[in-house]
């Protein structure tokens, strides 16, 4: 039987080219010294050619599982932010007319469009920064911002102009007490009923990261976290592994874990031979209606210590700004 909600999806995916451009170095000499030993590629770490293939992959399989979804994909390259699908010149359109069928082909397309034209970008103002840590991770805060505010643009449209700011239980309850609600019924009122428009939407994030966090952006993540639960926007969470530490997103994990979502750091093995393909559509596809189901991987300890903000340490007992609430280890 069909969900009784829509499943919309905002996909914010880390291409910063300091970031990939390392692991592409890595995988080079890796494979130069498995050739030289008469050995074939091991697959890691994942190249960005590799990630777009599985995006493309989930973004297809996402449209086609369910006909009445929606999906915005939103590219983040270092100090750079664009929305790569649908491309700016067709999100009026989507939104207006968000019930047509998605194109799987163009999607991909699109993706690959944008994805080049943003790490061109982002790649000829890395040397024109003065913080060069900042430039070469990845503004996992700015995309998270734009991803929430796609998908506040998105459930406007879809309720007839009602701000999803309105109230956070604005999609599924019909209060004929509530002004903005007695307002998108009277537009509702002229069309005729259907069972598409009766399906709630089910917002979330996923965000595929790739770099390490920055210290800068606590503050921003945390204001998207608090936004989401307020909002019930679940965010999900991949983070990618160069190699075989135990490196994570301290920012990413505590966000999923507020807000409900999955998180899943995948070492570089889990990543190789196209092997990403599949814990993206196992894990994450999965719409949130059907988790309860599924053996789905669970945060079980969560580091929730801030980071300071002058030297990017986790810590305990810090001080903390009164005015921009910064974090200070002196």
């Amino acid at each position: 039987s069909r969900s009784n909600e829509n499943p919309l999806t905002a996909l914010v995916v880390d291409v910063s080219p300091v970031a990939w451009g390392d692991r592409d170095l890595r995988r080079t000499a890796s494979d130069r010294q498995r050739k030289a030993a008469g050995k074939a590629s091991s697959g890691q770490p994942l190249i960005l050619e590799e990630l777009l293939v599985s995006i493309q992959a989930f973004a297809s399989a996402f449209v086609s599982l369910e006909r009445d979804s929606a999906l915005f994909i939103v590219a983040v390259a270092g100090n750079e932010v664009s929305v790569v699908y649908p491309r700016k010149d067709d999100l009026e359109a989507f939104f207006s007319s968000n019930e047509s069928k998605q194109d799987s082909g163009k999607m991909q397309t699109l993706l690959i469009q944008g994805v080049a034209e943003l790490v061109a970008r982002a790649a000829k103002g890395v040397g024109e920064v003065h913080n060069q840590n900042t430039a070469s991770n990845g503004a996992i805060a700015s995309g998270l911002s734009v991803a929430l505010c796609l998908i506040n643009r998105f459930l406007v449209a879809t309720n007839s102009g009602v701000s999803a700011l309105h109230s956070e239980h604005a999609w599924n309850r019909g209060n004929a007490d509530d002004e903005g609600v007695i307002a998108a019924k009277e537009v509702a009122a002229k069309k005729k009923a259907s069972n598409k428009r009766a399906r709630a939407w089910s917002p979330r994030t996923l965000v595929i990261q790739a770099s390490d966090d920055r210290p800068s952006d606590y503050n921003a993540i945390m204001n998207c976290a608090f936004a989401s639960v307020k909002h019930r926007v679940v965010v999900d969470g991949c983070f990618l592994r160069c190699d075989d530490t135990n490196a994570s997103s301290a920012f990413l994990e505590q966000t999923c874990d507020l807000t409900g979502g999955l998180f899943l750091p995948l070492s570089a093995a889990a990543q190789a031979n196209k092997a990403l393909t599949e814990v993206l559509l196992s894990v994450f596809l999965p719409p949130r209606s059907c988790r309860s189901k599924l053996n789905l991987p669970a945060i079980n300890e969560v580091d929730f210590r801030a980071r300071s903000f002058d030297t990017g340490k986790s810590t305990n007992i810090a001080f903390v700004c009164n005015q921009c609430l910064s974090i200070f280890e002196e």
